[in-house]
């Protein structure tokens, strides 16, 4: 990730990704947590050159350009068009560190023990934070 001011601008939107769709992210996250273990969840930024990339790859280009076009067709400028995902954490030990080197260091220990982790990708990176239990009453 870049340091300086074009670095906090990406954090921040990053973190401002993750933030407008926490409702959305705890839903995801009731829904698997019985089936995987310590799900590591993804926000990708279907407008983004990367999370677009990534979504691209995973669902296909038809896919991403139906979802851009219903979302733009709501007359919402403002919101950007997301995919959210999840996987278990010990995959994501080893994948994400191969495509976001910067974030091995996320991956080097536990998951964390009193939230979930989520990775916003927008802005041209990705960041990792994690979602405290405590956040799904900001949510609602």
């Amino acid at each position: 990730m870049e340091e300086g001011a074009d670095g906090e601008a990406a954090l921040e939107a990053q973190q401002m990704l993750l933030e407008s769709s926490l409702e959305l992210a705890f839903q995801t996250y009731d829904a698997v947590r019985e089936k995987m273990r310590d799900p590591v969840l993804f926000l990708l930024d279907c407008e983004d050159a990367v999370g677009g990339e990534i979504a691209r790859s995973w669902l296909g280009d038809d896919t991403v350009d139906e979802a851009i076009a219903a979302q733009r067709s709501d007359g919402d400028t403002e919101k950007t068009t997301i995919f959210l995902c999840a996987f278990p954490y010990l995959k994501c030990r080893s994948e994400v560190p191969a495509v976001f080197a910067y974030l091995a260091p996320v991956f080097e220990g536990n998951a964390p023990a009193d939230g979930f982790l989520a990775i916003a990708v927008t802005s041209g990176g990705a960041s990792a934070l994690t979602v405290p239990f405590d956040a799904r009453d900001a949510a609602w």
